[in-house]
Parts: C-alpha cells; sequence; structure tokens
C-alpha cells in the first residue's frame, strides 16, 4: 500500500506545481522594450528595457539587472543608444533598465509630479527619501523588474549622469538593501552636495544600513558639474562609508585613497570629433585624435583590504557620457568606455 500511496503523492505535487512554472513565459522576446510603472500615490513613469537575448532564451537562468537614470534634457531611449548600454547587455547577459522622468507639456520648472526639463528632482526634499516620491517610483519599479525576470538580487547595480548621478545616490542611500553597487557620473553628494561629512546619507540607510560600493566619476574639464561638485561625491562616499561598515566613524574606510593609478592618453580613432551639436558640449579629445583620455583612478579600502569607493577622473572630458554614441546627446566618443568600466567595478562588488 505504501508503494502505490507515494509515487501517487510525488505526481500530484508535480502536478500542482506546473501551474507555478507556468506563470512565466518560457522565453522572453529580446531587445528594447517599451512601458510605464504606477503605484498609487506615486509619480508614474515610463521605461525602456533591454532584454539580452541570452536573457531572452532562458528567463529563468539568474541575470543581473543594472538601473541607469538618464540626466537632464534626455529620455530613456537617448540614453540607452548615447550609453552603448545595450551593446553591453547583449555581450555581457545583463537587463538594462532606463526609467524616463515625466516631462508635463509647457512646463519648464521642477514639479512634485515630473519636471519640465527632463530632470529627476533630486534637489527637492520631496524626492529625497525612502517611500516618497520619485526614488519610490524608481525602487517599486526596479523590483517589479525583479519579479518579472529572475534577477540576481546581489547584483542589482544603479548608475545615472549628472541628474541622474544624482538621483542615484539618493536611490543607494535609500535603498541600501535594493542596489548592491552604484556609479554615479558627474554628479554630487547627497542631499543637494551637501552631505561631504556622509553622514546624512548614513542616516538615510537607518537599520538597513551597509557599505554600498561607489564607482564616481567626474570629467575635469565639467562645465557644469565641476570638480569641486564630484570631489563632494567621493568625499560623501567614502564617509558613509566609514559609517556604515561598524557603526563607527573611525577612519575604517580611511578619507585619503589606499592606492592612486594614472593611466596615459590612448592615440587612435576616433578623431576629429569636436562634440558639437546634438545636444553636446564641446570636448577637445576627438581633435586632438585620442582613442581615450587620460585617467586617474583613486581607490579606498576598507578595514578588510577590498575598494569600497573608486574615484575615475577622465582628465580633459567635459560634462559627458564618455565612449559613448555620438547619436545620443551629451555624450564624447573618446573613451575610456563607462560602461565597461562601471561593468567591471560591479562584478567586483556583488553584495555580500
Amino acid at each position: 500500500m505504501r508503494r502505490i500511496v507515494l509515487p501517487a503523492l510525488l505526481a500530484l505535487v508535480g502536478l500542482l506545481a506546473v501551474p507555478a512554472l507556468a506563470d512565466r513565459p518560457a522565453a522572453e522576446p529580446s531587445g528594447r522594450q517599451t512601458g510605464s510603472y504606477s503605484a498609487a500615490g506615486l509619480p508614474t513613469l515610463k521605461y525602456v528595457l533591454y532584454v539580452p537575448s541570452a536573457v531572452a532564451a532562458k528567463p529563468h537562468k539568474k541575470a543581473p539587472l543594472l538601473v541607469y537614470l538618464h540626466g537632464c534634457n534626455q529620455n530613456a531611449a537617448d540614453a540607452a543608444t548615447g550609453s552603448r548600454l545595450e551593446q553591453l547587455a547583449e555581450e555581457k547577459g545583463l537587463l538594462v533598465l532606463f526609467p524616463e522622468q515625466t516631462r508635463p507639456a509647457g512646463s519648464t520648472y521642477p514639479l512634485t509630479n515630473g519636471n519640465g526639463s527632463g530632470c529627476w528632482n533630486w534637489f527637492l526634499p520631496d524626492h529625497q527619501s525612502r517611500d516618497k516620491g520619485e526614488p519610490a517610483s524608481l525602487a517599486g519599479m526596479t523590483r517589479d523588474m525583479m519579479s518579472r525576470f529572475a534577477v540576481d538580487d546581489r547584483r542589482v547595480w544603479l548608475a545615472g549622469v549628472s541628474a541622474g548621478a544624482d538621483m542615484s545616490t539618493i536611490l543607494a542611500a535609500t535603498y541600501p538593501d535594493l542596489f548592491a553597487a552604484v556609479a554615479p557620473i558627474a554628479g554630487c553628494a547627497y542631499l543637494t552636495c551637501s552631505d561631504v561629512s556622509g553622514v546624512a546619507a548614513h542616516a538615510a540607510m537607518g537599520q538597513r544600513a551597509r557599505v554600498v560600493p561607489a564607482l564616481v566619476v567626474q570629467g575635469s574639464a565639467d562645465m557644469v558639474n565641476n570638480a569641486a561638485m564630484g570631489a563632494t561625491a567621493i568625499a560623501q562616499w567614502v564617509g558613509t562609508s566609514d559609517l556604515a561598515d561598524d557603526g563607527q566613524r573611525n577612519g575604517s574606510v580611511p578619507p585619503t585613497p589606499s592606492s592612486v593609478t594614472h593611466h596615459p592618453a590612448v592615440q587612435g580613432t576616433p578623431p576629429g570629433d569636436p562634440c558639437i551639436g546634438n545636444s553636446r558640449l564641446p570636448c577637445a579629445g576627438g581633435v586632438l585624435g585620442l582613442k581615450s583620455y587620460p585617467t586617474t583612478v583613486m581607490r579606498y579600502d576598507g578595514a578588510d583590504g577590498r575598494s569600497v569607493v573608486e574615484a575615475l577622473v577622465v582628465h580633459g572630458a567635459n560634462h559627458a557620457y564618455t565612449g559613448g554614441d555620438p547619436k545620443g546627446t551629451f555624450v564624447d566618443p573618446v573613451g575610456p568606455d563607462l560602461g565597461h568600466a562601471m561593468f567591471d567595478f560591479f562584478t567586483a562588488h556583488p553584495r555580500r
């Protein structure tokens, strides 16, 4: 009798499991997709999602997710094109989500819901905390993608440029339990550049406080987010990490770099592109025939010897995403290739 009942029970369990597996399609369409996310009481946001062929073919296989926030006067499709992150996604097998700020018609000033210039409202108190405003919408959209795909929750990454960099810092500080690491490009410190000690960002983490590894990128010739503003981002993330690792401001992450590495310029193509037109600020690299600008990498290590914050200074770069596609706005085709730089940093810093 037992020999009959046990196989029958196993068969029944198998049948009950079928509907759960069927909740997700056997395959997802690959390539660029569009959609929107809304939740009660929160701003509704559109998005562009890139699904690489490897993830589309095996949606049940765990994959990383990169959330990339555009800058002012940009949209999701523009950011997807200019950043070349869709090509990176196809190469590395990661999902890339490009949220898009709402732009109310005829409005040029910041609003509670949207922004006439397409900027994230990182400078308004209503959008600087957990569970409210744009941070809550962006976190909800991220979780929605994680429920749709088999996202590896140790590899949910966050990056942004300019206003997107500042909003990425807010998200990393207020949702450290969601994002494994962050890469603000041409941004500044939390709370509208004011939190140079990192204390406020650490307080925003609350009981979820943890070290969020940060790759801070700054162009030395940036005319919009100048080097001094970029320095506040470095100081904030170093200070926040010093507090988050053991709850004390004790220099466990020293304010001086553990190492400084200089990389010379690389000559070669693409030459002759002065970055004029198409909302691109003038840049010198193409005129000088550079393939990549010279860079300096400052590394700040924690007590265990692992890097916690890395600052990438691109010498000669203006307010632009370097290594980008000139079809996009606010990009510079001269390297370094920020997409691969971010990917290398992120993969080296999974959430522990």
